[in-house]
């Protein structure tokens, strides 16, 4: 039996093979199993690891939503519900969605580049070192949108404190580490800076957990995108 890494729907086998557009990357090809809510992933984003899933999507969605777009990346089968993949995530998804929005023009060496540095991010970063990978990819996100570097003023302030926020977003829900939450928590930090401080015109963002109750530290009713089902 196979399922879809999407939605767990058991696949169908079709009498003969017919095109299906894939759901993360929009690539067109040839199968003989489809999924009944009409999932699809092609053979290349099938055996994709998790920076080449995060740069397939993210280079090809048309999805305005950067929660959705996060979603859709960490239910691939190569996504952990834990690591260091969330750190990459954040910053794509966030210039992905803002690009599809027509807010900003975000070109691919931008969301390469995004990429490339929450990757350099250590694993446990948020035990060890005091700062979670997720809330540094938040920064990386403002810091591409501001040009920001080490020799400048406000660009570099704001970048930080949209990490420091991300951050204090973490502790307020304390307990041990939850990389979903991280992640939601960090897109919004980086959607109220773009909206608060660089005046972009951005749609609100609505956030329910789509791995609730499924990880081993899920903090349930204490979480506020937990929502019962």
């Amino acid at each position: 039996m196979f399922t879809c890494p999407i939605c767990h729907s058991e696949l169908t086998e079709l009498d003969s093979e017919q095109q299906a557009t894939c759901t993360f990357c929009g690539a067109i090809e040839e199968t003989g199993y489809i999924c009944p809510n009409g999932h699809y992933q092609c053979e290349d984003c099938r055996m994709a690891t998790q920076t080449e899933i995060i740069e397939r999507v993210s280079l090809n969605t048309k999805i305005t939503d950067p929660i959705a777009i996060a979603n859709l990346i960490m239910k691939h089968p190569s996504f952990n519900p834990y690591g260091v993949e969330h750190h990459e995530l954040v910053a794509a998804a966030c210039l992905a969605a803002m690009r599809n929005l027509n807010i900003k023009n975000i070109n691919d060496i931008k969301l390469t580049a995004a990429i490339k540095r929450g990757n350099k991010i250590p694993y446990g970063a948020c035990g060890s070192m005091g700062t979670c990978g997720a809330c540094v990819s938040a920064g990386i996100a403002i810091g591409i949108l501001t040009n920001s570097n080490y020799l400048k003023d406000q660009e570099r302030n704001l970048t930080i404190r949209t990490t420091a926020n991300a951050l204090l977003k973490l502790t307020e829900l304390g307990g041990p580490r939850c990389c979903k939450f991280s992640t939601y928590s960090s897109i919004l930090a980086v959607w109220e800076t773009a909206t608060n401080e660089l005046n972009m015109n951005l749609p609100p963002l609505s956030v329910m957990c789509d791995f609730q109750g499924i990880l081993k530290e899920c903090h349930l009713e204490k979480c506020p995108y937990y929502e019962k089902r």
